[in-house]
């Protein structure tokens, strides 16, 4: 089965958030931007679970802004952003860097070995 490229509605999600490996299966949500802002949080996977056969690797991330915001509720861009955007787009899209993230840094550490 092909994986489905998602298209960054205006590369939003590419410019302004960064997912970052946690480096366990446990999350880190005090260090993530959207830790006051449930309404954001609960939209966003932030979770890598490898379903191939023979594994239980599971790796977490956590979500930081790439510029200075001092709290998502003040960011009108994510706001806007959120607020026209389906939840399950934004799940999706999420989905989708968190894979490309974990899978990027199983990458590194293996060349490293």
């Amino acid at each position: 089965m092909a994986k489905k490229e998602y298209k960054y509605p205006k590369n939003w999600f590419k410019y302004n958030l960064i997912a970052v490996p946690t480096d366990f299966a446990c999350g880190n949500c005090s260090a993530c931007v959207f830790r006051n802002a449930p309404k954001y949080c609960e939209n966003m996977a932030c979770t890598y679970i490898d379903m191939s056969p023979n594994s239980d690797y599971i790796e977490s991330v956590y979500w930081v802004s790439r510029g200075t915001h001092a709290n998502v509720a003040t960011w009108s861009e994510l706001r806007q952003f959120f607020d026209t955007t389906p939840k399950q787009r934004i799940r999706d899209i999420s989905n989708d860097i968190v894979s490309k993230t974990i899978l990027k840094k199983l990458e590194k550490t293996a060349k490293r070995k």
